[in-house]
């Protein structure tokens, strides 16, 4: 046999990491759920999904259908902040900054049952049949007669409140974000009826709103004219009492420009205190100037040096100085010019001086009188200030008892001013409530929303049938697809095998083939073969209605998948097995021997499984289930050569089972079955071995050690995972080399997969193997 050359199919095919020992690594982020993964269960699911989806859609869409037309009237309502005293400006200004929880209690009143009950009496509501729960059903009730009018049926406690429920649910006042506007709206099934129930209520409203603000202001006047009288014996009684005092104890007070009271002894004093600040700086200044006249500074003295009569002599000496000056050089002291001059500057300088000495001593009186005066002043204020000191003690009491009149006055005032104003107020039928816009009948009703309702349902629907979905995977527990068996078994996905039914329905454009079989009926042995097989139960890729099939790709991948499955050369030798039985390990193990013999290999089957061989009725062996077979050759009884029987197919003989021994465990762990196995190897490509279920009997185990490969079979969507990798670890403990897992029966429907796109690499392959292989 001629080697593969596994370089040249390398980057043409798919190849599963494989580390040291064999074991398989997934591909990085294998574990971790993605986009993709959800929408391969979403379509699996589909048809789970589209029954829920229709299911609520339907039931929604009759719900719809049946719901009674609702229609909403509405009114706007506007709320200012309640004022107590609407006669003051300030007060009223105030209004206009409505708090919220003001607002809030106004919104809880337009609720209230009060103001529910009284409308329902208004209107009758609680004889209304869409209110209670209607004439003819407490006529069937026995309880009234039927030909009794429905305005005169009595009432009890448990039906008014049934209506007031009803009532409370149809009604909602909404606030109008940033204003003291609420829109009040009533649903109802009547329109006429629903703006009616809307405008009774805004009237009962407000005018239940002005009887409450009318109580208020009777109780706030007749509370105020109780208190009015006591405050004005008090305010009369605190008046007696300070006039008492003050006369008593010589205390006079006067008011002031600015309308305060002062005592007429403080008022004195302050004048004193006045006049000798003044009288103190006149005496400074007039003994400043007295200083300097002392001291001869005539030219700084005010009143000397300013003097008219001063100022001329000054002028006339200073004069007659020059004149001398000027004759001094041409006469002498006796010259009779000289003598006159010197005569009229002595006479100058005399009455110069006689000026001076007089405004001196005008100065010195000034200044002495000025002693004088602040010295009668501070005696004064001296004695003034002592009667103040004496007054001062008086009037602490004074002013105790004046506080209390002016307090007593400003209360009885205000209060009084309050009274007017209640009174005013009163006679007003001024409201802080107004309705802006009545309730009008609506056109349309509001209820049902068709286009929402219907999209509610189809949303619920949706995302029901999704989670519903989702939960069925999370509690599907078996494998489905190449990515579960990778997943979980941490090996590679040899194959998967599609299902019957996916194969009869010619998926990606292939004929149905087992509808089409007679029509492309001929007289080879394949077709032959292929009929009794179907008849039987069986699928054979070598039919001719099968040779571009689902099926036919599915194996030629396999095929693919086993030959690259080991570096160097592919094993001779292998053993099909799995958990537990009717997971189609024959026909796995028989369609892989018949396309590895379209490859021109030899190939030899031998049915290993005892307790239920299979290999003779897959290829129809005539007298197989009592002729003589494997169990015949293990017991000594004949050679095995002589045992081989011929398939139909070139190249693919088959061993089958023979009659069924009493020991199979100890037949398929003697020596003469190794020596089988390895005398096979010799003359055929490969030998494949049909096994019986890991988990059901210890067959399987042996036939894992005699072989260069074992290949586990899985039932797509029917063997739980947790069987499957108990039968991995079945085999894993006696040393059997797992080449990979072969995913049977899958259901290309649910899991998306396609062979045009999953096999298309490995049917190159295939191509690329026969042309290297020869």
């Amino acid at each position: 046999m001629e080697k593969v050359n596994v370089e040249l199919l390398a980057p043409r095919l798919p190849k599963p990491r494989l580390e040291v020992g064999g074991r398989f690594l997934p591909e990085k982020g294998a574990q971790t759920q993605n986009l993709r993964a959800y929408w391969k269960i979403i379509g699996k699911r589909r048809w789970t999904i589209a029954l829920v989806l229709a299911t609520v859609f339907t039931a929604v869409l009759i719900a719809t259908v049946k719901q009674k037309p609702v229609y909403e009237a509405r009114a706007l309502v506007e709320i200012e902040q309640a004022n107590p005293n609407i006669v003051s400006v300030q007060e009223l200004f105030q209004s206009a900054n409505a708090t919220d929880n003001y607002l809030e209690t106004q919104y809880k009143i337009l609720q209230s049952e009060s103001l529910a009950r009284d409308v329902i009496r208004q209107l009758h509501l609680d004889q209304n049949s869409e209110f209670n729960p209607g004439k003819a059903q407490r006529v069937r009730n026995g309880s009234v007669d039927a030909r009794a009018d429905v305005m005169a049926l009595p009432t009890d406690a448990e039906h008014e409140q049934a209506v007031l429920t009803r009532f409370e649910e149809r009604l909602n006042a909404n606030p109008v974000q940033r204003s003291a506007l609420v829109r009040v709206s009533f649903d109802s099934r009547d329109p006429e009826l629903a703006a009616k129930a809307v405008n009774t209520l805004t009237e009962s409203y407000i005018e239940e709103n002005l009887k409450t603000h009318w109580e208020a202001t009777q109780k706030a006047s007749a509370w105020m004219a109780s208190q009015l009288v006591g405050l004005k014996a008090k305010l009369e009684k605190s008046e007696d009492d300070l006039q008492h005092y003050a006369q008593g104890n010589g205390l006079l007070y006067l008011e002031s420009d600015k309308g305060q009271t002062e005592n007429i002894v403080d008022e004195r004093l302050r004048q004193l205190q006045d006049e000798l600040t003044q009288a103190q700086a006149d005496r400074y200044q007039k003994e400043s100037v007295y200083k300097l006249a002392e001291g001869g500074d005539y030219g700084a003295l005010p009143g000397v040096f300013d003097n008219k009569l001063t100022q001329d002599l000054t002028d006339r000496l200073a004069d007659l100085e020059r004149q001398q000056a000027q004759l001094a050089p041409e006469f002498k002291a006796g010259y009779p010019k000289m003598e006159e001059i010197q005569s009229q500057i002595a006479r100058t300088k005399q009455l110069l001086a006689q000026e001076r000495a007089e405004a001196t001593r005008h100065i010195g009186d000034e200044f002495f009188a000025a002693v004088q005066r602040e010295v009668l002043v501070n005696q004064a204020f001296n004695e003034q200030r002592a009667q103040a000191n004496v007054a001062a003690t008086k009037s602490v009491q004074y002013s105790i008892l004046r506080r209390e009149v002016d307090t007593n006055k400003q209360l009885y005032d205000g209060l009084l001013q309050r009274l007017k104003e209640a009174g005013v107020s009163a006679g007003l039928k001024a409201s802080n409530i107004r309705v802006v816009d009545p309730a009008m009948p609506p056109t349309s009703p509001v209820k049902p929303r068709v286009a929402l309702n219907l999209v509610l349902g189809l949303v619920l629907g949706l995302a029901g049938g999704v989670t519903l979905a989702f939960v069925q995977e999370r509690v599907d527990n078996t494998l489905k697809s190449p990515d579960d068996i990778e997943n979980f078994l941490r090996m590679p996905a040899l194959g998967a095998i599609p299902s019957r039914r996916d194969i009869a329905r010619g998926r990606n454009g292939h004929s149905r083939a087992l509808q089409e079989r007679d029509a492309a009926a001929r007289n080879d042995g394949q077709l032959v073969a292929f009929e009794r097989e179907d008849r039987n139960g069986w699928l054979r890729v070598d039919a001719k209605s099968l040779e571009r099939s689902d099926l036919c790709e599915a194996f030629r991948g396999l095929r693919t998948s086993v030959l690259l499955s080991t570096a160097g050369r592919p094993p001779r030798s292998l053993a099909f097995i799995s958990a537990e039985s009717t997971e189609g390990k024959t026909t796995i193990c028989s369609n892989l021997g018949i396309t590895l013999a379209q490859l021109g290999k030899r190939v030899l089957i031998i049915d290993g499984d005892m307790r239920r061989p299979n290999i003779h009725d897959f290829f129809h062996v005539r007298d197989g289930a009592g002729g003589a077979g494997l169990v015949n050759y293990l017991a000594g009884e004949e050679g095995w050569r002589d045992l081989v029987r011929a398939t139909g197919s070139k190249g693919l003989d088959c061993l089958i089972c023979g009659p069924a021994p009493p020991n199979p465990s100890e037949l398929l762990s003697s020596e003469r079955m190794q020596a089988l196995v390895q005398e096979a190897m010799t003359e055929y490509d490969f030998v494949l071995v049909d096994s019986p279920p890991l988990l059901d009997v210890t067959d399987g185990r042996i036939l894992t050690t005699l072989v260069e490969g074992s290949v586990l079979v899985v039932k797509g969507g029917a063997t739980a995972r947790e069987k499957v990798q108990r039968a991995q670890i079945c085999a894993m403990e006696v040393g059997a080399h797992l080449i990979g897992a072969v995913l049977n029966d899958m259901d290309l429907r649910h899991d998306g997969y396609g062979y045009n796109g999953f096999y298309a690499t490995r049917r190159h392959g295939d191509d690329q193997y026969k042309r290297v292989s020869g």
